[in-house]
C-alpha cells in the first residue's frame, strides 16, 4: 500500500504504542486506517475527530471502566496521553505538572515531581 509521508508517521506512532500495550499493531493500524486514512485531520459527521475518531461517549466509557477495575495498562495509557495534552496546552514542564495535580497540593507536588526527575536522570 503507498501511503504518504504524513500516514507513515501516524502509522508508525500507532505500531510503537500498541506494542507497548500488548496490542496487535496490524489490527490498530488497520482499525485507524478505515476510521481516518491515518489522517490526523479527519473528522466524520457524528463530530468524532483525529485518527481512531473517538467520541466522547467511547472517552466516558473508557473512563467508566477505569473505575471499575484497575487496570494498569489502561491507566498509563492515559496518564500518558493527559500528560501529553497538558504539554501542549501549558507549552512547559512545571506548568504541565502544576495542572496535573490538585490545586491545593502544587506547592508540594511540583517540586517533588523535579526532584524525583533529578533522581531518575542519574539511573
Amino acid at each position: 500500500m503507498n501511503l504518504l509521508a504524513s500516514q507513515l508517521k501516524i502509522k508508525g506512532t500507532i505500531e510503537a504504542f500498541a506494542k507497548l500495550q500488548l496490542i496487535d499493531p496490524v489490527w490498530a493500524v488497520s482499525i485507524a486506517m478505515i476510521e481516518s486514512s491515518l489522517g490526523v485531520y479527519q473528522k466524520s459527521s457524528t463530530g468524532c475527530k483525529g485518527v481512531f475518531q473517538m467520541s466522547s461517549i467511547a472517552m466516558k466509557d473508557l473512563l467508566q471502566e477505569m473505575e471499575k477495575h484497575d487496570d494498569d495498562l489502561i491507566d498509563i495509557a492515559c496518564g500518558i496521553s493527559f500528560l501529553y495534552l497538558l504539554l501542549k496546552r501549558h507549552g512547559d514542564i512545571r506548568t504541565a505538572t502544576a495542572h496535573f495535580c490538585d490545586p491545593a497540593d502544587r506547592d508540594f507536588y511540583v517540586p517533588k515531581v523535579f526532584a524525583y526527575m533529578d533522581t531518575f536522570k542519574d539511573d
